[in-house]
């Protein structure tokens, strides 16, 4: 069920947390479904809640940097303390980082791996969260497995059902999930873009190679092939005939188009106005969960250069658009 994120039920939620239950939550990326990141049973709710195979790993929620050593070995390598110095800037907020795991850490949140993803998320609600349970909470996306993120309670409960302990903090501000970053390589590489851009973690690395490939045992979340998918067929507007589509068939466009263009769809929606990418961001997600399950034969969506926020946006559709 949906709760008011208030002090009180932000307390509830923390609780149940403690007592080794889920949680769904909001971040300024996606919502998120939580669990005690040292409770190797609670965690493994997670994966029977989303249907997510064990090997994909998850991220660790904290709030402040000094909680790192406490689930990291980091601190036993001079390189390490040096590359996450670099990239503390973008904390709190959107980016997770790839550490070394202690073995307090179970196995079940690292998909088996000795790595351990780490994020400082910014939004009040998941921080004072993290901060009344106690532990670090180990989170994905708060729906099924490779469907739509959410971006809402309501999508939560959509994908999830009603059983889940909801707390409603309106829609997320970035609205696509975290960067994430691998530190463990040499040099460091992104394996899942994302608001942080690549150009921004170049800047402050110095070096950082692209890592993000499609893999059927990922280093990091979002690395398999078909992700954040409707359940509607999704094509970028650019790959088809428009003579050619269903009657019955929508459009989700960047920015706003001539008539024209449109009179094809039996529904658009816009992301932006005016093309902006991080309002692009910011409305994709909630865009697709509304045009999904509507009765259409087809999404058509459009495409951008990967520079900057692009690299994530296209990321993401195409993996959505995996048929």
């Amino acid at each position: 069920m949906i709760y008011e994120a208030n002090e009180e039920n932000i307390t509830k939620a923390a609780t149940l947390i403690r007592n080794g239950d889920v949680v769904a939550f909001p971040t300024e990326t996606v919502y998120g479904l939580g669990a005690n990141a040292f409770n190797a049973e609670a965690v493994q709710k997670i994966f029977t809640i989303k249907e997510r195979p064990n090997f994909n790993p998850l991220i660790v929620h904290l709030t402040n940097v000094e909680q790192i050593e406490s689930i990291s070995s980091y601190k036993e390598n001079d390189r390490l303390i040096k590359l996450l110095q670099k990239v503390q800037h973008f904390w709190p907020g959107p980016l997770s980082v790839i550490l070394p795991r202690k073995e307090n850490i179970p196995t079940v949140v690292t998909g088996g791996l000795d790595t351990v993803a780490i994020r400082i998320p910014s939004h009040p609600i998941a921080r004072a969260l993290i901060n009344k349970c106690g532990y670090p909470i180990a989170a994905p996306s708060a729906n099924k497995f490779t469907h739509i993120s959410p971006t809402k309670a309501e999508h939560v409960e959509k994908s999830l059902g009603k059983d889940i302990f909801i707390l409603d903090g309106g829609s997320t501000t970035v609205g696509l999930e975290s960067t994430v970053i691998t530190l463990v390589t040499n040099p460091p590489q992104l394996l899942r873009p994302g608001f942080v851009t690549f150009e921004s973690l170049k800047l402050a690395l110095g070096e950082i190679e692209h890592g993000a490939k499609t893999s059927d045992h990922p280093a990091s979340p979002g690395m398999i092939k078909r992700h954040y998918a409707p359940n509607t067929p999704l094509y970028f507007l650019d790959k088809v005939d428009l003579n050619s589509i269903p009657k019955n068939s929508a459009l989700i466009s960047f920015g706003e188009r001539e008539l024209n263009d449109i009179t094809k769809f039996s529904e658009v929606i816009y992301l932006s106005k005016n093309g902006n990418l991080e309002e692009v961001c910011a409305n994709l997600f909630s865009s697709l969960y509304k045009l999904d399950n509507k009765g259409y034969e087809m999404i058509l969506i459009d495409s951008c250069s990967e520079d900057g926020l692009g690299l994530a946006i296209m990321d993401r559709i195409s993996r959505a658009a995996e048929n």
